[in-house]
């Protein structure tokens, strides 16, 4: 039968044989997933690579979990992977969706505590969170939102989480956490990055480095996306002088780990 096809007919299966079992490379794409706290800084890295790269960018902005869940699950499809913590990006090798050797740590964090700008306080240490000054504590949700997974931490690992329970209120995401708080009654408090601080918040309170696990970002290209031409451009460009000098202006740590 084969040998009675036209080589038109010939060619149209060879296509569809390659297509379908080894995916073309989406030249001039790349579909970012990234931890929803670095979402304007990686929109200033995309702006800043398409000057001399011209690239579509797609960026997905969630809680890392979400993301993490969403990229195993097949319900998002991306090239590369960006979590706020270690756990996710764990959970995302254990899935076969990144490989080990391919992780890099590029930037880290600090928590705040932080209140309405308008609210009347003017001090708050940490040990006030279990106070009568403070009469809702906002967090991200510790299941999917690494920034909220610290909080958490950092309450247990001082003692107050037993103290301040019944006062949590958690958030999917960071950015709704901020928009949130900028308009809460006076007594509410929220435990975020430093980096999502708006001009409707005032930072009272640095959360002590110890309370917690260090907070680094890591990133890594998808398995799935290994025929894309463009990943190692960027990433190359993710690593370079310019990007660092981005992610320093939106108050990220830029060391080494």
């Amino acid at each position: 039968m084969f040998h009675r096809l036209r080589h038109w007919q010939f060619i149209s299966i060879s296509l569809l044989i390659v297509t379908t079992f080894f995916p073309l490379a989406r030249a001039g794409e790349l579909t970012l997933a990234v931890a929803n706290s670095t979402c304007n800084a990686m929109n200033r890295i995309g702006d800043a690579y398409r000057e001399k790269h011209p690239v579509k960018l797609t960026y997905l902005c969630k809680s890392s979990g979400l993301l993490a869940k969403g990229l195993a699950g097949g319900a998002i499809h991306a090239d590369i992977y960006v979590s706020a913590d270690r756990e996710w990006m764990d959970f995302a090798v254990e899935n076969k969706l990144v490989a080990t050797d391919r992780i890099s740590s590029p930037w880290g964090n600090e928590l705040v505590v932080a209140i309405p700008k308008n609210s009347p306080l003017q001090r708050l240490d940490w040990q006030d969170l279990a106070s009568d000054k403070i009469t809702a504590i906002l967090i991200g949700d510790p299941s999917t939102a690494p920034f909220g997974r610290y909080a958490k931490d950092a309450l247990e690992a001082s003692g107050l989480w037993g103290q301040v329970r019944h006062k949590i209120e958690t958030r999917k995401n960071i950015e709704l956490l901020a928009e949130s708080l900028a308009s809460s009654s006076p007594g509410t408090a929220g435990i975020l990055f430093r980096t999502n601080m708006t001009d409707q918040l005032r930072q009272l309170h640095t959360v002590d480095k110890r309370l917690h696990k260090p907070i680094r970002y890591y990133m890594a290209p998808l398995n799935a996306a290994a025929g894309s031409a463009e990943i190692p451009a960027f990433l190359q460009f993710m690593q370079s002088k310019a990007a660092r000098d981005i992610f320093r202006a939106e108050q990220f740590d830029v060391s080494a780990p």
